[in-house]
């Protein structure tokens, strides 16, 4: 390596640094708006009270110097972009990261100004928060990266990882339900500690159940921590950095324990109060740095695999099913060192989780939960939103389920999904098939009683299109699987739009229509490199039947047709304002930017960098219909 790329890797890790440090300034400093009453110092956006630079002077002055701090991150971020451009050589994830943050930080910036117009209900504080907490994860995740380097990976410590993930998913939970206790006032609900009011759960009110239940998860995310800060003595070899980040992990959530009893005997005190967010935040970046030093890299990740081959006594380390994709597995032992009853419990676990295929439920939960505020913006409650998500849960895992019953055979010839946990033997296909019938009879019950029947009978609809017509019909008879199969797909927003109002609406159709002309150029960018999978399992894919060239075309046709469905919302409906149509513009030119490069086929990674760009488009195009439906109404 010359001194030129010595020089550029040395200025990406300083900027990433310095975006992860900013970034934890800036929750810190957003703590002190809230502390101080000064989020509504100034009442409009983006400028504040009709000026660029207002008087800065008491609540202005914190409010304005917070929104100058975010812009400074903001800054920071495109240099920290700019800069892994120029060593993706080297850092081959330095720009999917950096990209990845700058397409949170959009999401922030529009949270922000909803947060300000729609004059800090809860439910926005909370997503708000919850969303720079995820910013500032994320930041950490590409600064370790850049610091830590290829050449420099840890040995694996796969029962560690997955403590560090417990651990930090816990946080990162006391810290949300910890934000809308505060944004709620629910702050001194139980003014007495350890009881709420004399009482453990005959509680008094919602606030006051709010506040044990904070109180409570944090006795949870005590013990968690604790155990993993436990789990990394001895140092792994190595491993003082783990040992370090672990025990420092440790403290902060002895500290972040006192504060929060403080905050009860002190009466809410300000210090207090900012102490408390400010090592809450501390506690969660420290447990994310945790995480990223013992994720194995992927070299060891399948180093299992490769051990197997060679025939060795080594296992596989198993991840979501791919033998490509082994990231957050299970390693399972061999008969010498047989795992221990919670080990094998947590696999069991992780076993029927998989069979839902949860990386797929998010994106259509997000298309649930945003076609509901974009149905009934302001209207939408907390419980109807949460059982309209836990339904949607049960009845696409259910789905999943019985596709994994149903293909169990050809995803044993695949190389993509043979270590799924059928395939693999880990479940039998009994056990899947009775978990995808108790999931979907839990789904209808859920939809039916706690939202409505309209909704309880579109998701139904969606599990029985997806397993009859797609599973066990189309995907095995017709190249065209993937296109009238991706119906089932876009029943999410029919389900929310029905959830929210009780009834259908030409914009719902559209918003089904957008979501399946999307399905078609986002499963063939993947399937463009699985066709040999595709072939050795009989599966008639696009590229299989019809070639490489023929499935590139299409997947420009589907994109340019995608692209002036989003048009639709705009005119002729006139659902969605000026705003939506600026973001759907902007990511509709990427979107087709990037099919026509793999319809030209000369560049190898355009199809990947369309199928990774696919998921968060359809986000962030969801995500625009709502700040369009909230700001502009």
């Amino acid at each position: 390596m010359n001194r030129t790329a010595n020089a550029a890797l040395r200025a990406y890790r300083g900027l990433a640094v310095a975006s992860a440090l900013s970034a934890y300034l800036l929750i810190v400093l957003g703590g002190l708006v809230r502390i101080t009453g000064s989020g509504l110092a100034c009442p409009d956006w983006p400028l504040c009270h009709g000026r660029l630079i207002p008087p800065l002077q008491g609540p202005i002055l914190i409010e304005y110097s917070h929104r100058l701090a975010a812009a400074l991150v903001s800054a920071l971020v495109v240099a920290t972009l700019l800069s892994a451009a120029g060593v993706r050589r080297w850092a081959p994830q330095a720009v999917p990261t950096a990209l990845s943050v700058l397409g949170i930080v959009a999401v922030q910036i529009i949270l922000g100004a909803l947060t300000v117009k729609l004059e800090l209900t809860p439910a926005l504080v909370v997503m708000h928060l919850g969303v720079a907490m995820f910013f500032l994860a994320v930041l950490l995740v590409q600064a370790v990266g850049a610091l830590r380097g290829a050449a420099d990976a840890l040995p694996a410590s796969p029962s560690l990882h997955r403590l560090a993930q417990a651990a930090a998913a816990a946080t990162y939970l006391m810290i949300l339900i910890g934000g809308y206790v505060a944004a709620s006032g629910a702050g001194l609900a139980c003014p007495d500690v350890p009881l709420c009011r004399g009482a453990a759960l005959l509680l008094p009110d919602p606030g006051a159940r709010m506040h044990m239940l904070h109180r409570g998860w944090s006795l949870v995310v005590l013990a968690l921590v604790l155990w993993t800060s436990a789990a990394a003595r001895p140092a792994p070899a190595g491993g003082r950095a783990v040992t370090a980040a672990a025990r420092l992990a440790a403290a902060l959530v002895l500290v972040q324990f006192a504060l929060g009893i403080l905050n009860i005997v002190t009466r809410l005190t300000p210090l207090v109060r900012g102490a408390h967010l400010g090592i809450a935040a501390l506690l969660f970046g420290t447990l994310i740095v945790l995480l990223t030093l013992t994720r194995p890299s992927p070299a060891q990740a399948r180093s299992g695999a490769g051990a197997r081959e060679a025939g060795t006594t080594a296992l596989p380390t198993i991840a979501g099913g791919s033998i490509d994709d082994p990231t957050g597995a299970i390693r399972w032992e061999t008969p010498a060192a047989p795992p221990s009853a919670l080990h094998a419990a947590a696999g069991v676990i992780r076993d029927y989780a998989a069979l839902m295929k949860p990386r797929i439920i998010m994106l259509l939960l997000i298309t649930t939960a945003t076609t509901m505020l974009i149905a009934a913006p302001h209207r939408v409650g907390l419980g109807v939103l949460l059982l309209t998500l836990l339904g949607g849960t049960l009845a696409a895992g259910s789905a999943n389920a019985f596709n994994m019953y149903i293909d169990r055979d050809i995803d044993a010839l695949m190389r993509r999904t043979c270590l799924r946990p059928v395939p693999a033997g880990r479940l039998r296909p009994a056990q899947a098939l009775g978990f995808g019938v108790a999931t979907g009879l839990l789904s209808v019950g859920v939809m039916a009683w706690g939202v409505n029947a309209l909704s309880a009978i579109l998701s139904t609809a969606g599990i029985l299109f997806y397993v009859g017509v797609y599973t066990l019909w189309l995907k095995r008879a017709t190249p065209q699987n993937i296109v009238i199969g991706g119906a089932a797909g876009a029943v999410p927003p029919l389900v929310g739009w029905a959830a929210a109002t009780g009834h259908l609406a030409p914009a719902a159709a559209v918003l089904f229509v957008i979501v399946f002309l999307w399905t078609p150029p986002h499963f063939w960018a993947l399937a463009l490199g699985k066709t040999d999978d595709y072939r050795a399992a009989g599966v008639p894919m696009l590229p299989v039947v019809r070639g490489d060239r023929e499935t590139r075309r299409q997947i420009l046709v589907y994109s340019v047709v995608l692209s002036a469905a989003t048009l639709v919302l705009y005119a002729p409906l006139h659902t969605l304002g000026g705003l939506y149509l600026a973001a759907a513009l902007g990511l509709d030119a990427v979107f087709v930017a990037l099919a026509a490069a793999v319809a030209r086929g000369r560049a190898p990674l355009a199809a990947p960098a369309l199928f990774g760009y696919s998921i968060i488009y359809l986000a962030l195009l969801f995500g625009a219909m709502v700040a369009d439906r909230l700001i502009l109404g």
